[in-house]
């Protein structure tokens, strides 16, 4: 009997061994799952823009009665006239995409007039529900060579953190163009989420994409360093260049490794 408790005990012991040694890479294969299923639906919801429709669409003033108004629930899903979903999958329309690039555009101006960062990088440049996108994303960012997949969201608050990366307020919307620098911030090490974890293997040379409801930018990175968590120098718009500019924690959040990419 004692040595049938004390084959169990072991059994129980190896499998518990074998769990803790396989639950990190299962978690980080679960989590990236959930990525790829978020990225799908913002392609399928960029591949099927809704048309104007009455009072469906924005009507290009700048006020919020686009895609909120009776066409789709809070989560942005279609609906009829008894308030039942008649889609897979949120939808935008094409007029408040519409006001979304101009105002966006307007805000990357504005950059290039007065760059500042004493600011709270956590604000959102913009209120993405003004513009009918209720997930908050405002785009995703892959790198093949390193399996990078993952959404943008506006601002670098704690929930944004936590789902993605996350564009820094007043850095450069990702529109590309001469004179824009786009900052995105990503968690390491954070649990049952792959953000930024893959981040240092990047090598000069390798192609970093970002995709939003507009178009898809290839950059090409440059240059890598590990910084203090107070340098903001190359955060700053460097005139006439167009640069993607990737940040995550370090030596257990006492640096920052920074990638820096120029447009390919």
């Amino acid at each position: 009997m004692r040595n049938k408790v004390l084959l169990l005990v072991a059994l129980l012991l190896i499998l518990v061994s074998a769990s803790l040694f396989t639950y990190p890479e299962v978690s980080k294969q679960v989590a990236q799952g959930q990525n790829d299923v978020v990225i799908s639906r913002f392609d399928k919801t960029a591949e099927n823009v809704q048309g104007d429709n009455g009072d469906n669409a924005g009507d290009g003033d700048g006020s919020d009665d686009g895609a909120a108004d009776g066409a789709v629930n809070d989560e942005g899903y279609l609906i009829n006239d008894y308030g039942e979903v008649i889609s897979d999958y949120p939808v935008v329309f094409q007029k408040d995409l519409d006001r979304l690039y101009r105002d966006s555009a307007a805000y990357n101006a504005a950059l290039n007039e007065r760059q500042d960062m004493d600011v709270d990088f956590s604000v959102s440049a913009l209120d993405l529900t003004n513009y009918g996108v209720f997930d908050g994303i405002y785009g995703y960012i892959s790198a093949p060579s390193i399996g990078l997949n993952i959404p943008i969201f506006l601002g670098a608050g704690e929930y944004n953190m936590a789902c993605g990366g996350a564009h820094l307020y007043h850095t450069s919307l990702p529109l590309g163009g001469e004179s824009t620098n786009t900052v995105i911030a990503g968690h390491t090490g954070y649990f049952g989420m792959i953000v930024f974890d893959y981040l240092p293997l990047l090598s000069e040379g390798d192609i970093v994409s970002v995709t939003t409801y507009f178009d898809t930018l290839d950059y090409r990175v440059v240059a890598k360093k590990e910084i203090t968590a107070t340098e903001t120098n190359d955060l700053y718009i460097s005139k006439g260049k167009d640069l993607l500019t990737l940040i995550t924690c370090a030596r257990m959040g006492k640096s920052r490794c920074e990638v820096i990419c120029e447009r390919a």
